[in-house]
């Protein structure tokens, strides 16, 4: 008779540490993500006084299986949201939004000022964040031998 003894205390204890890392970087490449998104919206948002620029809001919830990042515009004035109707309106651009050149996202699409300033960047992006979320794990997945 012939035994194989395999003692998987090690294998374990490394897969454990990648998950740990790995849950720290996905987090992390989520937040880098959500910062390009913040701040492509941000640029291409029309502009008239510069308070929908920066009436963005961003949550982060987490779960051992998930990372969300909720992002959103909002400027109200009772029940009226300006922002809402900024993203999802048709409407010509003021002096203030023609002055502003636009930007680049993470894959170095340009997006040009405009309505649907969140949502086009968000569909535009997808892929490229998709892509850099990868490349983060790769570098904290064990590799064979190590």
């Amino acid at each position: 008779m012939a035994n194989i003894t395999v003692d998987a205390k090690d294998v374990l204890q490394k897969l454990a540490k990648a998950e740990r890392e790995s849950n720290k970087v996905v987090v992390q490449a989520v937040n880098d993500c959500a910062d390009d998104l913040l701040r492509v919206s941000s640029e291409i948002a029309p502009h008239d006084k510069g308070i929908l620029e920066k009436s963005y809001a961003r949550e982060m919830n987490t779960n051992r299986d998930q990372v969300t990042v909720n992002v959103q515009y909002a400027v109200r004035e009772g029940n009226f949201n300006y922002a809402v109707q900024m993203h999802e309106g048709e409407y010509r651009l003021g002096a203030g939004s023609r002055a502003k050149p636009g930007t680049e996202g993470m894959s170095g699409t340009h997006y040009n000022v405009g309505n649907k300033f969140l949502t086009r960047p968000l569909e535009g992006e997808a892929d490229t964040y998709r892509k850099h979320i990868r490349q983060v794990l790769r570098q904290v997945m064990p590799k064979d031998g190590q």
